[in-house]
């Protein structure tokens, strides 16, 4: 893997390092290398500080730091360095040791939230930011800085995780699905013992997770799909363009939650993703779910 995950803060990174280490391969492939890696140390707030004060003298959180081993001649970056880069050859690695970065967890979460996308994608980004850190980009100048905003966001597209407030955000079905597992572990199903995550893409971009949540008088239970929805909804967005639901079982929304997504659903095209945890999915339309279905439009362009 070009990224050696170093986790150091409390909980399970799960299927992390797999997902930056995609990130880091995008990034070096854009920059026109290969056999190269760094170290990625994801840290708590507090950490990231000391960090900070001790390394660069500044005391203060930040989201990330970079370090790179590699000096890169001003103007230049990794791809006009063959020589430099190859003195980097680490044997016990097996491939040119580009240095490495501290995340800041606590405000990858912070960031996340404010921006309406997961705590995996504020990650994803803050690695691509400090690879391109790593590889001689820098943004203490205009020029610099857009330079370096240019290969960030060609290395997002590329992964289809860049979020373009004009044109949405482009996620795989699989970024998607992986959202919905990564919710599934908060349900609250005692009764039915059934756990389901779900998550939807709107439209301008954002992802909005939801879990079920079940009550003992059963009527009160709120499935993953209408609480996903509900999230989306509180925040203000109207258009869904795709929804994940990932269960201990492959199952697919109900009725009033078909229902549900039919009234916001940018289009009965939209993609419905269903399969078990940690497996694969199947993907159909709300189409084909809710044939001859009764939307807003019915009811609205009555005269």
């Amino acid at each position: 893997m070009p990224i050696d995950l170093q986790w150091e803060v409390p909980g399970d990174p799960g299927g992390l390092e797999t997902f930056l280490s995609r990130v880091a391969d995008a990034c070096m492939e854009l920059e026109g290398i290969s056999g190269a890696c760094f170290a990625v140390r994801v840290v708590d707030g507090e950490t990231i500080r000391a960090l900070n004060r001790e390394q660069r003298g500044v005391d203060q959180v930040t989201d990330v730091l970079s370090f790179p081993t590699v000096r890169y001649p001003a103007g230049t970056t990794a791809r006009d360095n063959a020589k430099r880069l190859r003195r980097e050859y680490d044997p016990s690695l097996g491939a040119v040791n580009l240095g490495d970065c501290a995340l800041n967890l606590d405000r990858a979460r912070e960031q996340a939230a404010e921006l309406g996308h997961s705590v995996q994608r504020e990650l994803g980004y803050l690695t691509a930011h400090s690879a391109f850190h790593l590889m001689g980009y820098d943004h203490m100048t205009e020029t610099d800085r857009r330079a370096m905003r240019a290969m960030e966001k060609r290395a997002m597209a590329a992964l289809q995780l860049w979020r373009d407030p004009k044109g949405g955000i482009r996620m795989t079905h699989q970024e998607l699905f992986n959202l919905a597992c990564e919710v599934h572990v908060n349900s609250y199903a005692p009764y039915s013992k059934f756990h389901v995550g779900a998550c939807i893409l709107t439209e301008d971009g954002r992802t909005f997770q939801g879990c079920n949540f079940e009550n003992a008088s059963l009527g009160a239970t709120i499935c993953a799909e209408r609480c996903a929805a509900g999230c989306a909804i509180a925040a203000g967005a109207r258009r869904f363009a795709a929804i994940a639901v990932a269960a201990d079982e492959p199952a697919w929304p109900c009725g009033i939650c078909r229902q549900v997504l039919r009234e916001f659903a940018v289009s009965l095209d939209m993609p419905v993703i269903a399969g078990r945890v940690g497996g694969s999915f199947t993907v159909k339309t709300l189409g084909d779910l809710l044939p001859e279905s009764f939307g807003p439009e019915d009811v609205l362009n009555r005269e």
